[in-house]
């Protein structure tokens, strides 16, 4: 471990660094929703798998219509779904042809019903119609040939991704596991939101927002658990969770104070410290190592506003990275208004983001009272990061914008 202070730049790479590879699940279809694609999606078969119509109309050979046809007797229907039909008489007849039918063999051209008059099983076309062959076709193997990637390993499933698995016959789709979380509450200070609260007491509330968050993100395998201040305590709480559970969270318990006992705790379980404290601001307490058996553990401070900050910063990127998923595309915001940020530290700012019309993402600055202020994230979407060296930040600054969900 190292003794200086680490940025949040060395922090994510140590993170990063010692997580875990999960591994690959198969699951059905249905249930794919939200996960981690870790094999790709291939096209069975040329899409689309032939020639498709995309207008409802008639099919003809266009050398008929050079030829100066302009009344072609109707020998059928092709409709979607239905095999394909062979135009008989290329001189002088058509097909009825509905849109997503194939087209029918010995035809190169659909003239769409609104160019066509059909009378006395005949379709006349009007004066002054515009045919022109290979129109109103989705052409067979035009968006992908057969054996292409159409969706890469990494990507979240999303309804297209889960959509184009269907068409291209996955009914088992190769998915990312999905780790199982101990988020553990520390304080004395602490008591559960349906229990009543004495002057010095406050109510559990990391849990919630922490557990909320990491749902957001597919993560459902989620237990809740509360400790004391006390560090024999610790140690044979954590001990059982961390061995039944892929994933620690800790909120608390984790600055200097004489009853801050998590980093005893954990180091008395054998778990690695890789770092302690960050040089930002909120969030510096932040803690991180791993298990004997190569498990990360969390360890974040106890105010709402910072663990939901390290949270989000930190531990959602580093579990999706164990996940194999793809890293996710930065995102910026305009800085709405200048603000004054002193301390020589990194600095997480919570803001409202307003969309502008021309296109920017403005980001207004919520502040708030203390590490603790939760009520102020009432109004906020998430934060931005004011980078370590500056003291002042213009309005128009681009920063890194970090979205609660």
């Amino acid at each position: 471990m190292s003794a200086h202070l680490i940025s949040p730049t060395e922090a994510s790479s140590l993170i990063e660094a010692h997580m875990p590879a999960y591994d690959i699940v198969t699951v059905p279809l249905h249930e794919a929703s939200g996960r981690i694609l870790r094999r790709p999606l291939l096209a069975d078969r040329d899409l689309p798998p032939f020639d498709r119509v995309t207008m409802d109309g008639i099919a003809i050979d266009y050398g008929t219509w050079q030829a100066g046809v302009r009344s072609f007797r109707v020998e059928g229907i092709a409709a979607a779904g239905h095999p394909q039909r062979s135009l008989a008489d290329c001189e002088g007849a058509c097909i009825q042809v509905m849109t997503g039918a194939m087209l029918p063999a010995q035809c190169d051209t659909i003239i769409p019903f609104e160019d066509v008059e059909l009378r006395d099983d005949h379709a006349h076309i009007k004066p002054g119609s515009t045919v022109t062959p290979l129109t109103f076709l989705h052409s067979q193997g035009s968006d992908r040939r057969a054996g292409e990637v159409i969706v890469s390993a990494g990507q979240r499933l999303q309804g297209p991704h889960c959509a184009i698995a269907a068409a291209v016959g996955f009914a088992q789709i190769d998915v990312s596991y999905v780790p199982t979380i101990a988020l553990v509450s520390t304080g004395d200070e602490l008591k559960r939101v349906e229990d009543p609260v004495e002057p010095y007491q406050i109510r559990s509330a990391n849990d919630f927002g922490m557990a909320t968050s990491l749902r957001n993100e597919g993560f459902n395998e989620i237990t809740c658990a509360y400790l004391a201040d006390d560090l024999e305590q610790s140690v044979a709480q954590l001990g059982p969770l961390l061995e039944s559970h892929d994933v620690l969270i800790l909120t608390g318990g984790v600055s200097m104070g004489k009853r801050d006992f998590i980093p005893a705790a954990l180091e008395q379980l054998n778990v690695a410290c890789h770092f302690h404290k960050i040089r930002q601001k909120p969030g510096k307490p932040m803690w991180f190592g791993t298990s004997t058996d190569k498990k990360p553990v969390f360890a974040l401070p106890g105010n709402t506003v910072s663990s939901l900050v390290c949270l989000h910063r930190y531990v959602l990127p580093a579990l999706l990275h164990a996940m194999q998923a793809m890293s996710p595309k930065p995102q910026y915001a305009v800085l709405a208004e200048a603000y004054r940020f002193t301390p020589p530290l990194t600095g997480f700012l919570p803001v409202k983001i307003e969309s502008h019309r021309d296109g920017r993402l403005l980001a207004h600055p919520v502040p708030t009272n203390t590490s603790g202020d939760y009520a102020a994230l009432s109004t906020s979407d998430g934060f931005v990061e004011l980078p370590e060296g500056s003291d002042v930040f213009r309005m128009n600054d681009v920063l890194s914008f970090y979205p609660w969900s």
